[in-house]
């Protein structure tokens, strides 16, 4: 009776298989690729800043929000109909903090009184 042993040199034994492109490189131990970590390689992390909104998603990616695009939705800019503000300012204009930023000779928080000294 004839037997045949194959043996693997430079692999490992992993219970669970290695995610995201990751290696078992010995018993039970995955060497992940930049940008993941984890037991099996299981969770992302981001070494690329994502702006305007934008969420880092698997490899490395940035999703960017409408309007956005670019490696780090760097391009482009808000459209009106997106600002995040809620008030109605009335003699004045809305800022991106939500707060209101009158127009000469208005105060108050919705600008909505008069200065008559100004």
């Amino acid at each position: 009776m004839c037997y045949i042993i194959v043996i693997r040199i430079g692999v490992g034994i992993c219970s669970e298989k290695c995610l995201n492109g990751g290696k078992c490189v010995q018993k039970d131990t995955c060497e992940c690729p930049k940008g993941y970590f984890g037991l099996h390689c299981e969770f992302s992390k981001c070494v690329i800043p994502c702006l305007n909104g934008g969420k880092c998603k698997g490899n490395n990616i940035c999703r960017c929000p409408a309007g956005f695009k670019g490696d780090h939705c760097e391009i482009g800019r808000r459209s009106p109909q997106r600002s995040p503000c809620t008030r109605a300012c009335r003699n004045g204009t809305c800022q991106p903090d939500n707060t209101c930023l009158c127009d000469p000779g208005w105060f108050g928080k919705l600008c909505n009184k008069n200065k008559p000294w100004a």
